[in-house]
């Protein structure tokens, strides 16, 4: 009926690709959480219900509730017309400076992250929900010096006025302190530029603030004795001096290489018996270090099957924005894109100890309820602004 909310017409433009790969890594996930939360098997257990007591099915509930939820809300954020969001921009901003402000005053210290908002046993971190929020504040930003210019943005006074909005979020998240949370926000901007056509001039100058911006935190971090972001970064850069040694701070990634070695091509299966993450050797293993549980579980095959699985989800956002009907909902769809992208790089990397450890979660696998609802919202846009190629409404 013409003028309702829901029109039948709408779903002959959802991308059901898109959906199909998110529900596939949904899945996975639950198999891979059930495995990294069981009680260790010995192998001499005899019938059923012997081997579902040793299960610890409450975290895979969990997420499969928040992915419910998560769904509710894709479904809820599809139905938007995106372009309405782009006269709130402003209001959408301060509501995020205000959410991060609050949290930091008002939160809950978890892993040594001023970040949450606890709700019973449950949080609640605002870092993650506005990383969708500042990605479509500075999509609008963008879009305002780029629609209709062929020419892309060419001034340092053209990216200043999002530069100033992104440096506040930024250094709110940064004094939690959750340097790999602000660094999502860093690099998911840095390639919106990117696809923005931003001369080499802008950003000599852009890379230039920001390898001043770091140096800065890092000589403060080296400062302060017994900071574990810069005890991190040690174990990265120099795992052999005695600051790392004496606080063992590349066990995590040890023990999460060892697993990954230890699955070989075809992986040692779920509920193995003496598994090192069966046994409680993977530290947090059904959230930072899911990646080493699933390859221990599947092997490299498991492996490559979920690295494949993030190459199709992330090459078709990326897709789909060039079919977008305008810049604004184009770079929406490439923030969601960039920022699923670095969090896969520097999740998969931290595992296998390329890259240095944060607390950086596997999108739609990781357990967690604030990251699986984000996504959830993310994509939900993503469609959004896909369906909204066709003008389907009122046909």
């Amino acid at each position: 009926m013409k003028g309702s909310i829901i029109n039948k017409n709408m779903w002959k433009f959802v991308d059901w690709l898109l959906v199909v790969i998110i529900f596939i890594l949904v899945g996975y996930s639950l198999l891979s959480i059930i495995n990294a939360t069981a009680s260790p098997f010995t192998g001499d257990e005899q019938g059923f219900a012997e081997f579902f007591a040793n299960l610890d099915l409450s975290a895979a509930l969990w997420q499969l509730v928040f992915f419910g939820i998560g769904l509710v809300l894709m479904f809820l954020v599809m139905l938007v017309d995106y372009h309405t969001l782009a006269h709130l921009t402003d209001w959408i901003y301060w509501a995020v400076v205000a959410l991060l402000v609050a949290v930091y005053f008002l939160g809950s210290k978890q892993n040594g992250t001023v970040g949450w908002f606890m709700i019973g046993s449950r949080g609640f971190q605002p870092a993650e929900v506005c990383k969708i929020l500042m990605i479509i504040v500075l999509a609008k930003l963008l879009s305002d010096k780029t629609e209709g210019n062929e020419n892309g943005i060419q001034s340092f006074k053209d990216v200043f006025p999002a530069l100033w909005r992104l440096a506040i979020p930024v250094a709110l998240i940064v004094i939690q302190p959750d340097m790999g949370t602000a660094m999502v926000y860093v690099i998911t901007f840095a390639v919106m530029l990117f696809m923005a056509k931003t001369s080499w001039k802008v950003w000599l100058i852009l890379i230039g603030i920001v390898g001043a911006a770091v140096g800065i935190y890092l000589v403060y971090i080296a400062n302060d004795a017994g900071n574990y972001q810069w005890t991190r970064i040690l174990a990265f850069f120099r795992p052999e001096s005695e600051t790392v040694q004496s606080a063992d701070a590349t066990l995590q990634m040890d023990q999460a290489k060892l697993a990954i070695g230890s699955g070989g091509f075809f992986g040692k299966g779920l509920f193995t018996p003496g598994s090192l993450s069966q046994l409680g050797y993977v530290p947090f293993s059904n959230n930072d270090f899911i990646f080493a549980v699933t390859v221990e579980a599947f092997g490299f095959l498991g492996g490559l099957v979920l690295i494949i699985l993030y190459f199709l989800l992330v090459s078709r956002t990326f897709m789909l924005s060039l079919r977008a009907k305008d810049d604004f909902g184009a770079y929406i769809i490439i923030g969601v894109a960039a920022m699923t992208l670095f969090h896969v790089v520097e999740n998969i990397g931290m595992n296998i100890g390329l890259l240095p450890v944060t607390g950086i979660p596997l999108p739609f696998f990781s357990s967690g309820g604030s990251s699986m609802i984000l996504n959830c919202i993310a994509f939900g846009f993503v469609l959004s602004v896909d369906m909204r190629r066709q003008r389907w409404q009122g046909q």
